[in-house]
């Protein structure tokens, strides 16, 4: 049996018309300019990938290309040349079909496993003057999208601000000042942003909200569970491959600072983040002899104005504070 085949010598890119045949052992080329033969074993039979040419190359650098795949195959078979196991495979519905579904398995593994494993390794290892840098980029593009300056009277912020500086911080816990600033914002509504640095900034919507400010002293503790386990930073590495990438390797955060306003607007906090966050707050308050519940009550009257006309701003604090029935169950047992 014989298929056709085009012939290159290896030294130039003509093409020669051949057929390829096999006896005994020896492969033969005739055609063209060309009669050649050589064993079987010194050639190198290339899989079949795809609708590519069959490849068989020659110790010298010379090869045909086949693309008789069913004929190329059946020669094969009857001089007991086995495919190889790439080009059964590839041959096989049930292991294209296995293949893509472990891709798919890594992929996913890679997304909800490998990259926030990474992600948290190098928001660990972010100096505080990169952190500095990309929390005053990220607040400066907020105050001029979604953030606009806070009606509260001055006297009103300096005073919950000091209030919160007062407390003190759970044992363990790194050395950190926060800053806590105010903005109003009727898009976000009542809602809180920790930034990687430690600013914390309070919508005036969520302060109105607040019947007790040992309420807003919980969310304040809550955020600042936040930046202690570095929950934004890791947020920000995981929305941007290429910049984790780069920070990892390189330490040029440019590409993280970039996305961060929109990852900390868009953030989803994953309940294990929030139940680490929801751990610090419970610890922060009973150090400072506060109730647990003062949290728990703001968290529920979130939640009751989803029933409400106030549906909407709830929303966005819950969409990535989520206030789960599990979370509140843990908070009201602390």
């Amino acid at each position: 049996m014989t298929v056709p085949a085009g012939y290159f010598d290896g030294l130039s890119a003509r093409r020669r018309a051949v057929i390829f045949s096999i006896d005994n052992g020896i492969a033969s080329v005739e055609g063209e300019d060309v009669s050649r033969h050589e064993p079987v074993s010194a050639l190198h039979i290339g899989d079949a990938l795809g609708s590519a040419p069959r490849i068989v190359r020659f110790p010298d650098g010379a090869f045909c290309e086949i693309t008789d795949f069913a004929g190329f195959r059946r020669l094969l078979s009857e001089h007991g040349l086995d495919r190889s196991s790439v080009s059964q495979w590839e041959a096989s519905g049930r292991w294209v079909a296995g293949a893509v579904l472990v891709f798919v398995a890594l992929l996913f593994v890679t997304y909800w496993f490998a990259i926030p494993i990474l992600a948290k390794a190098v928001a660990y290892q972010v100096p505080p003057v990169v952190s500095e840098m990309i929390s005053q980029q990220a607040l400066e593009i907020l105050d001029g999208q979604v953030l606009a300056p806070s009606d509260l009277a001055r006297a009103r912020q300096d005073a919950l601000a000091a209030g919160f500086r007062r407390l003190r911080i759970p044992a363990g816990a790194g050395d950190r000042s926060y800053s806590v600033q105010f903005r109003k914002s009727p898009l976000l509504g009542p809602n809180a942003m920790a930034l990687p640095s430690g600013i914390i900034v309070v919508t005036d919507e969520l302060v109105a909200l607040a019947q007790d400010d040992r309420e807003i002293m919980g969310v304040l503790a809550h955020e600042a569970g936040h930046v202690e386990r570095r929950h934004g930073l890791r947020l920000m590495l995981q929305s941007s491959i290429v910049g984790l990438l780069v920070a990892w390797y390189i330490g040029d955060v440019s590409t993280i600072a970039a996305a961060a306003p929109s990852a900390l607007i868009e953030a989803k906090y994953s309940r294990d983040l929030e139940r680490e966050a929801d751990a610090y707050a419970g610890d922060m308050l009973r150090e400072n002899r506060i109730e647990v519940r003062h949290l728990v009550d703001l968290l529920h009257r979130l939640e009751a104005r989803t029933g409400g006309g106030g549906a909407a701003e709830a929303l966005r604090y819950l969409s990535s504070h989520p206030a789960t029935a599990e979370r509140l169950q843990q908070l009201e047992a602390q």
